[in-house]
């Protein structure tokens, strides 16, 4: 599941502590330094609310003695989920000074320690220090996922391109083998598209292109995910979807498009392709191996056929 990174406008610092007193305390100087609180009475609760959403939260001050999970083991499963893992932690205990429990803290990924009975205006200092080194992190890791998704996306289309498709087809034959689970993919080829362009010109044919897209994103369900991997070629991942359901998904984007011409120079156009469908399901033992090859071999038929038309893999 995809989570925000981005930074909250108004940070948030999550206290946990199973000492309601002590949870006040921490609350009632973080606030009065501008950050808004949210609380959590033991570990569990803690690791729900930060994973719901970990760029909520500016820092975490835990407690280290808590029934259930502890602070220390609290902190290591902070630290082992990348949603969290960049969150900063700054450890309340009783031994802040003992080597043992400094040594043990440093291991789990604490930031700072803090001894009880603590200084307000030092943990407060300390959460703004981190809070500041945290923004920066977060901003960074967006315009990192910023750059890969303008990677991943065909500029024209918005659809995900070539090197997205490549990525997921190997994670969805690997998930369709493992899981006994259906797989389906259609892939998609404009009838006569070099014809747009040369009647009507390469802006019109960049309008067939988006206009197609369109029509995919508005039949296909939210689980089918489009791509645009060519010209004028494009392929959807069908999940749980044999071929039938496949063959279906190729009716209703090849009935999207009949109901809706595309203008070109004032003339209503109709957009018609070839498709080829390729399944790994019950009928071939989940078979996932040259999904897209299998695909295409259907499509060369669908062409030599006289276009327009959808043919599956004959086995």
């Amino acid at each position: 599941m995809a989570t925000n990174t981005e930074p909250a406008k108004t940070p948030t610092v999550l206290v946990v502590d199973d000492d309601a007193s002590t949870r006040l305390l921490i609350t009632r100087w973080v606030e009065k330094a501008g950050f808004e609180v949210a609380q959590a009475k033991h570990g569990l609760d803690a690791l729900e609310q930060l994973e719901s959403d970990p760029g909520r939260f500016a820092v975490v001050v835990l407690d280290v003695m808590m029934p259930g999970l502890d602070g220390f083991e609290v902190i290591s499963r902070i630290k082992a989920n990348p949603s969290t893992a960049s969150v900063p932690v700054v450890l309340l205990t009783a031994h802040a000074n003992d080597e043992p429990d400094a040594v043990r803290g440093i291991e789990s990924g604490a930031a700072y320690h803090l001894e009880k009975p603590f200084s307000g205006p030092v943990l407060v200092g300390r959460i703004r220090s981190l809070w500041q080194r945290r923004q920066k992190d977060l901003e960074l890791e967006q315009r990192l996922a910023d750059a890969e998704a303008l990677a991943m996306t065909d500029p024209l289309t918005g659809l995900s391109n070539r090197r997205a498709f490549d990525e997921q087809l190997q994670r969805e034959t690997s998930f369709s083998a493992r899981h006994k689970q259906p797989l389906a993919l259609l892939l998609v080829d404009l009838d006569h598209f070099k014809s747009i362009n040369d009647l009507f010109g390469h802006p019109a044919g960049d309008a067939v292109l988006s206009y197609v897209a369109d029509q995919l994103r508005a039949t296909l369900r939210r689980s089918d995910q489009a791509y645009r991997i060519g010209g004028e070629e494009f392929v959807v991942l069908l999940r749980d979807t044999g071929f039938q359901q496949a063959l279906a998904a190729a009716a209703r984007l090849r009935q999207g498009l009949a109901a809706s011409p595309v203008q070109l120079d004032g003339e209503n156009r109709f957009v018609t392709f070839s498709a080829g469908v390729a399944a790994a399901d019950t009928s071939n033992e989940f078979a996932t191996a040259r999904l897209l090859e299998r695909a295409d071999k259907a499509l060369y038929r669908a062409k030599r056929g006289g276009r327009d038309r959808t043919e599956r893999e004959t086995e």
